[in-house]
């Protein structure tokens, strides 16, 4: 019922629009503050462990984001 007023009230792109804004600064912000707490390998020397330590801090931080914003 919800998904119907959204699309009828014409409503359902702006909310959708606001949900990945805010979504997007969530992730950039978790991002910082994680990289803060754990900093990554020296990237010159170690670039795959650089590569796969962002890949999968960045995959923790959308999971994250995901729960706290789309499916609460």
């Amino acid at each position: 019922m919800l998904l119907n007023d959204f699309i009828l009230r014409g409503q359902l792109f702006p909310h959708l629009l606001e949900i990945d804004e805010t979504s997007h600064c969530r992730v950039e912000t978790l991002i910082t503050e994680l990289l803060k707490r754990n900093p990554t390998s020296n990237k010159a020397i170690y670039q795959m462990e650089w590569v796969q330590y962002l890949n999968s801090l960045k995959a923790l931080v959308e999971e994250i984001a995901s729960s706290e914003l789309v499916y609460s």
